[in-house]
């Protein structure tokens, strides 16, 4: 096993511990990590040998965890459905982003630089085909929290993007969406966590350095620079996407038999919750008790760092449990310590409650003619145990944008089952008896009750896809 030789920097209580009277116009800070499912995560107790991540705990305690929170089954769709509020057929962001612009000679990085697709499974045909990112006509969140809000929002954008492409502004994407300020990478990953290229506000460089620690260190110097004005940050990590490997303060033992890279996998998680300490510790207590502070997965664990009980080939890239069902902790002025919701809740969902923690009423700001997907959970924050607002919770999957809409996997569940389609096969599941996927009811006879769920998602499906 990985050992850390650097003590991990814990956050006291009092990290956490927000004014009961917060400003009218609160600071949003949104942290994504890349490849983590539910099973990582101690605080969901799901796995042994988890990762240490006790300032991750520390939220989960001190704040607000969610049981059913869903993802799209890969990093590009679901950053797409939090900027814009719809789902995948929507934008046709099925896949992640593929269709590269140019990258300038670099000597750190070679013309694949700043990130790789990722996802879809070697030697797949389908990864050739081309896949889009967001459309720059998009109605988007950060153009919204720029424009509307009053006080106006400061946005700034710092890690992981992979909603650019060549045809949507490659790399002034970020900022045409509506960020103020961008600091990171416009890919997938990073071919190198110690020397990448760098994009800032459009203009490209060669870094050297830990990539972790480079975004931290960017954070807290917009963080900083914005006195006493509100914003939103988007920081997105890499970690612990690939390129697995041992981060700096770590001793990489012998490899065991059967080894599969989940010792880096997992070090890798515990140096982001060691970043993620030292951004909230660094950050000025006053700033930081009037933050709603989320951290989120984009997508399930890939395969070879599975544990159980998630099954093997239902990570990652998949419609299954394991794939889409991602960590969710979220502490804020009146988010209530120590909390648990089981309420149903979509990444499309923060659109919507974004908008709200900022004090703007989305009824009134989005554009009537744009449809949109976005539930809001803001009186699930501060009444966890209070009924989902949602009957159900959807995702889409699939490759040729638009054009792959029509075979796409997809999964809905409502409280108690789950319909999905996977590679043209649908399958139907009863969440209650069997989490995690194992006993397709399709295989026997429905009992009636089981009849009109199946019934009932499915009527929900087709009207979503014909345009409901």
């Amino acid at each position: 096993m990985t050992v850390k030789t650097a003590a991990v920097v814990a956050l006291s209580l009092s990290a956490f511990a927000f004014a009961s009277t917060a400003q009218a116009a609160p600071n949003i800070l949104l942290i994504i990590g890349d490849d983590i499912g539910v099973e990582t995560m101690a605080s969901y107790g799901l796995a042994e040998n988890v990762p240490s991540t006790p300032n991750l705990d520390e939220m989960a305690r001190n704040g607000l965890r969610l049981n059913n929170f869903w993802s799209q089954p890969v990093c590009s769709p679901t950053r797409a459905t939090i900027v814009t509020g719809r789902y995948a057929f929507r934008t046709g962001v099925g896949r992640p982003v593929s269709k590269f612009g140019p990258v300038p000679e670099n000597p750190v990085h070679s013309a694949g630089g700043g990130g790789g697709g990722g996802g879809g499974g070697a030697g797949n045909p389908l990864r050739a085909i081309p896949r889009n990112g967001l459309p720059s006509d998009e109605f988007t969140l950060p153009s919204v929290l720029a424009a509307t809000t009053n006080p106006a929002y400061a946005t700034a954008a710092i890690g992981k993007w992979h909603l650019a492409d060549a045809d949507n502004g490659w790399f002034n994407h970020p900022n045409i969406v509506g960020f103020d300020h961008f600091s990171g990478g416009w890919g997938g990953s990073t071919e190198s966590y110690h020397a990448w290229n760098k994009l800032v506000n459009g203009e490209v460089s060669s870094v050297t350095g830990y990539t972790p620690t480079d975004k931290i260190d960017d954070a807290l110097s917009w963080i900083d620079a914005q006195g006493e004005a509100p914003w939103f940050m988007w920081l997105g990590f890499n970690l612990p996407h690939t390129p697995l490997h041992t981060p700096p303060d770590y001793i990489e033992f012998e490899p065991e038999e059967g080894f599969t890279n989940i010792e880096d996998f997992d070090a890798m998680i515990e140096t982001m919750d060691q970043e993620i300490g030292r951004l909230l510790q660094e950050m000025d207590p006053s700033v930081r008790d009037n933050t709603y502070i989320i951290f989120m997965g984009d997508n399930g664990t890939p395969g070879g760092t599975l544990r159980p009980p998630v099954p093997q080939g239902r990570g990652k890239g998949s419609v299954y449990r394991g794939g889409i069902n991602v960590p969710f902790f979220v502490t804020g002025p009146d988010v209530p310590q120590g909390s648990v919701s089981e309420a149903l809740v979509n990444s499309a969902d923060l659109f919507v409650t974004i908008m709200e923690l900022a004090g703007l009423d989305p009824e009134q700001i989005v554009p009537e003619e744009v449809v949109t997907d976005s539930v809001s959970f803001r009186s699930t924050l501060s009444a966890p145990e209070s009924p989902s607002n949602r009957d159900w919770i959807f995702v889409d999957e699939f490759f040729g944008n638009f054009a792959g809409v029509e075979t796409a996997n997809y999964a809905i569940r409502n409280e108690r089952y789950k319909l999905l389609r996977s590679g043209g096969v649908v399958e139907f599941y009863d969440l209650q008896n069997d989490p995690w996927e194992a006993s397709n009811l399709l295989d026997q006879q429905l009992s009636a009750a089981q009849q009109a769920a199946f019934d009932e998602l499915q009527d929900q499906v087709h009207e979503l896809r014909s345009g409901g």
